[in-house]
């Protein structure tokens, strides 16, 4: 098993963190490398660190990820296996009441994009499901969801089929849903996996807001979080902003969920949709604005030429 680690900085002392969880694993030292690579963009880095890997599986892991169980990768591997699929993820985020705020509500919702949960494309299970026996088949008929690289694993041989030249974790998965049989495409399984992803709330979006912008005009993307071609994309993006507004049905879900698992955290929900909505909002604009320059200027190019 080959595990690959995006990281700009090795001294990183969320990374060092991480090493350490593997290093804790109960899985054959012999039978496992560990790529941490410091060149590129963090999507570049990935697909070198695929391109290294020798193992028959490749995780890909974040530099803030965090193995809590030392069964963790022994699951994994079982998970692939017994199921016989190309793909597994653990189903959850692990919670800790230690973490911050906003780390809570992230594992709370089982997502740190909450677009992405009125989407129907959340990457994780909340936290408060019932985490016993959840061993579940996806298909990914319809689309997938927002898999990133917390702790992703897959076949070697199946994404040495994506397109590494121009990769997008997302859209490796994208592509792989179209070249297998929906039924043996992914595994969810019973085990979570630690994001430290929180902080300051005002930083994550920056980050997030810097993200979209570099993402958004990328002519190569396959995966889209919003795709405006399907009917059921759109009604429930109309939804999230109707709901965003309006605030009663956030805040009812804040309450159902702080009747689950008591924690104030549950109420950041609605601050947060509409941080979310405004974060959006201005990429849109801010795409708008570049495309509608990009159409002037071409005439203008015309009538020099």
């Amino acid at each position: 098993m080959s595990l690959v680690i995006p990281c700009r900085d090795k001294n990183d002392p969320k990374l060092k963190d991480l090493l350490k969880s593997i290093e804790a694993q109960d899985f054959p030292k012999s039978e496992m490398e560990t790529l941490v690579i410091t060149e590129g963009t963090s999507e570049s880095a990935k697909a070198i660190g695929i391109r290294k890997a020798c193992g028959e599986v490749i995780g890909i892991l974040a530099s803030d990820n965090e193995f809590t169980d030392n069964l963790f990768l022994s699951y994994t591997w079982e998970a692939l296996h017994y199921y016989r699929t190309h793909c597994a993820y653990p189903a959850y985020y692990t919670y800790k009441k230690k973490d911050d705020a906003l780390n809570r509500y992230f594992s709370l919702i089982g997502g740190n994009d909450v677009l992405s949960l009125y989407l129907g494309k959340n990457d994780r299970r909340p936290c408060w499901a019932d985490s016993q026996k959840i061993i579940e088949i996806m298909g990914f008929q319809y689309s997938i969801p927002s898999l990133g690289d917390n702790g992703f694993f897959i076949l070697r041989e199946s994404i040495l089929k994506s397109d590494l030249n121009n990769y997008s974790h997302i859209d490796a998965c994208e592509d792989l849903r179209h070249k297998f049989h929906p039924l043996t495409a992914l595994v969810m399984y019973s085990q979570d996996i630690w994001h430290k992803t929180g902080g300051n709330i005002f930083k994550f979006f920056a980050k997030r807001y810097r993200y979209g912008l570099q993402h958004a005009f990328n002519p190569n993307r396959r995966w889209h979080l919003v795709d405006f071609s399907k009917p059921r994309d759109i009604w429930r993006l109309a939804w999230f902003i109707f709901v965003t507004l309006t605030v009663i049905e956030p805040l009812c879900l804040s309450v159902r969920g702080y009747l689950k698992i008591r924690d104030a955290a549950w109420f950041l929900h609605w601050p947060i949709c509409v941080l979310t909505l405004f974060t959006y909002a201005l990429l849109v604009i801010n795409l708008g604005i570049k495309r509608l320059f990009q159409s002037l200027s071409v005439p203008m190019a015309v009538r020099r030429a």
